[in-house]
């Protein structure tokens, strides 16, 4: 069946490898022959700023901005910037959430509240039903490299089985994009990603 548009946005914080994660999405949907917009927004990145990167392919796709309301799968490196996103999701986006909250220095400074896990994802399941909470930040401690995160996250995306995108392709870009001395960390923690998202897969509305 002929891809018309998939549209993905992942968001996170400076430094969590948002836009690494995209540019290996989208190199992945080049070499799949869809055709591919890309878009990011961020502040002050390199001092742990919102980062979100936007990513558009299929066969019908013109602007790289993705319209609210119409993603269909929405990945968040840091739990909150979940909420900050939510507009772009509808009753049917995938949430596939870090469970890692990572408090700006200035909420501090300025005794601000700052959302728990339980309540981010109560509010988003007033959107969509489909939000999952995965412990990312372990998984990437757990294989001795915290970098890996975005790569597990991936292999999570890809073993939920909503990704058009082939497996084979998608590893192959993970490894253009990837330094040699961390291929082997990185395919772990994408194989990891993989078995989360296959448990995932059975959940999905």
């Amino acid at each position: 069946m002929e891809l018309k548009s998939f549209n993905l946005l992942i968001v996170g914080m400076g430094g969590q490898g948002v836009i690494r994660a995209v540019q290996i999405l989208a190199w992945a949907a080049l070499l799949d022959n869809y055709k591919v917009r890309t878009a990011e927004t961020h502040g002050m990145a390199q001092r742990g700023g919102s980062v979100s990167s936007f990513l558009r392919f299929g066969n019908e796709v013109e602007g790289p901005l993705i319209p609210s309301g119409n993603s269909q799968v929405i990945i968040a490196l840091e739990a909150s910037e979940a909420i900050r996103n939510f507009r772009y999701a509808n009753s049917k986006t995938i949430f596939l959430i870090n469970n890692k909250i990572i408090v700006p220095p200035s909420v501090h400074l300025m005794n601000i509240d700052y959302p728990e896990l339980d309540s981010i994802k109560n509010f988003l399941q007033q959107i969509s039903s489909n939000v999952f909470l995965i412990n990312g930040h372990e998984e990437a401690i757990k294989v001795g490299d915290i970098r890996t995160l975005n790569v597990y996250m991936l292999g999570v995306l890809a073993g939920s089985e909503r990704l058009p995108i082939k497996q084979e392709i998608l590893e192959n870009s993970i490894r253009r994009f990837i330094p040699k001395k961390a291929q082997t960390v990185n395919k772990i923690a994408f194989q990891n990603g993989l078995e989360k998202g296959k448990k995932i897969k059975e959940e999905i509305l």
